[in-house]
């Protein structure tokens, strides 16, 4: 190697642990709460939530600041035959100064009865909701998986019998 050629290598080298060293200092820095917001087509101003499990259209969502958690599921379609609307959760990433994960339960089916307000949540950025699947629907599905199971022994029998015959 030349001198000039062994230099370039070294620096190469030099600014590419520089720039890993910079990204590793950049995911440690928090961005601020005013960061966590956007600007939408009429000056409205959004914040993104995410929508996990039982619902008809689960996914990423920018929704108006001062959303609720029956919003939210509207805006992803509802939730399916199968969700568990007893027990949805909303889990916000920072619970205010103590910088810890919080898990607020609600029971979206004493809301449907009692149309009690107070019951939802307002949405934070950064907020995920969950809907899980209730009881039935995994016993459905384990079933539905043994099912296939005996299925598959069955033909391979049936093969047997019939190479044995």
């Amino acid at each position: 190697m030349t001198m000039t050629r062994q230099a370039a290598c070294y620096a190469w080298v030099a600014s590419a642990v520089l720039l890993c060293a910079g990204l590793a200092v950049a995911q440690q820095t928090t961005a601020p709460q005013a960061a966590r917001y956007f600007l939408g087509k009429e000056d409205e101003i959004l914040m993104q939530v995410n929508v996990w499990g039982f619902v008809r259209q689960p996914g990423q969502y920018m929704v108006p600041y001062d959303t609720d958690l029956i919003s939210l599921l509207s805006y992803a379609g509802g939730p399916q035959e199968e969700a568990k609307i007893k027990s949805v959760k909303v889990i916000r990433a920072s619970g205010g100064d103590s910088g810890a994960a919080q898990v607020i339960e609600v029971d979206v089916k004493k809301f449907l009865k009692s149309a009690d307000a107070s019951m939802i949540p307002r949405l934070k950025p950064g907020d995920t909701v969950v809907v899980s699947g209730t009881t039935f629907h995994f016993v459905s599905k384990f079933f539905e998986f043994v099912w296939r199971i005996g299925l598959v022994v069955q033909v391979v029998a049936m093969i047997d019998y019939y190479f044995r015959r």
